[in-house]
């Protein structure tokens, strides 16, 4: 499949224990996908490594007791930032682009599914394209010798591991999937100490 991404949702189905993915294109297509438990405890932490390359650790700077070189040197290396500190970025982010995602949406009735016939095609294994500063290309292998192959900017791979990971919390797996550290605010009417 080389259209363009117009729409993904993640649902679970309790009679057949799995995740349905369903990816609509801008040509009024789709295609729908069972994503089992054992394959997103596989395709997960590739997901997360590679959002990880996602964060904006442009403005930070590791804390040296020593001048290694002069003021206003060049930025360090992503793998400089501490571990900590990297997590919270991702995390933060994490946050704003989901509150900025409409989860809401629903398909398009005229779209035409491709899997009609067939029905869903059972995930059996994908093949993750490393995020290169704008895009990571996810491609998905079916038990039916298909590839559908998508491609996620930054925002809509957030949404995707959001939609992936409510998803498995709701169904009961077991899997912590966590995206960075999480972000902690106060509810409504909380007070909050100092």
């Amino acid at each position: 499949m080389t259209k363009r991404l117009h729409q993904m949702t993640v649902t679970y189905v309790p009679t057949e224990d799995r995740m349905m993915l369903r990816i609509a294109t801008s040509e009024k297509t789709e295609y729908r996908l069972w994503l089992t438990r054992r394959f997103i405890a596989t395709l997960w932490p590739a997901l997360g490594g590679q959002l990880a390359q996602t964060a904006d650790l442009s403005g930070l700077r590791p804390q040296s007791n020593d001048a290694d070189g002069p003021a206003g040197a060049s930025e360090p290396p992503a793998a400089a930032v501490p571990p900590k500190v990297r997590d919270a970025v991702l995390g933060m982010e994490h946050q704003a682009a989901v509150q900025e995602s409409d989860f809401s949406r629903k398909h398009d009735e005229d779209t035409v599914d491709l899997t009609a016939n067939t029905g869903p095609m059972v995930v059996t294994g994908a093949k993750v394209k490393p995020w290169d500063g704008k895009k990571l290309v996810l491609g998905f292998q079916t038990s039916n010798d298909m590839n559908v192959t998508v491609t996620l900017d930054k925002k809509l791979l957030h949404g995707f591991c959001h939609m992936v990971a409510t998803t498995v919390q709701k169904a009961g797996w077991g899997l912590a999937l966590t995206v960075g550290e999480p972000v902690v605010t106060p509810q409504a009417g909380t007070k909050v100490i100092h």
